[in-house]
């Protein structure tokens, strides 16, 4: 059985990359790991950036890391 992965994309408002992220990651998914939901988390204060650790919109997470970092 394959583990459960968590996949979120953190977006700030206006982000103009925002939905193009969406759709790249949904082709991911749909080809590597069918069924594993995508969460998207609207990051709107600057003090929920800094208790997410959020390093720039869009941000992608894979089971909580940042697959940029």
């Amino acid at each position: 059985m394959n583990p459960v992965m968590k996949i979120e994309i953190l977006v700030s408002s206006g982000c103009g990359h925002g939905a193009k992220t969406q759709e790249a990651v949904a082709d991911v998914v749909r080809e590597v790991a069918p069924g594993t939901a995508v969460e998207t988390v609207l990051v709107g204060a600057p003090e929920d950036a800094a208790r997410l650790g959020f390093l720039g919109s869009p941000s992608v997470r894979v089971n909580g890391r940042d697959i940029e970092a």
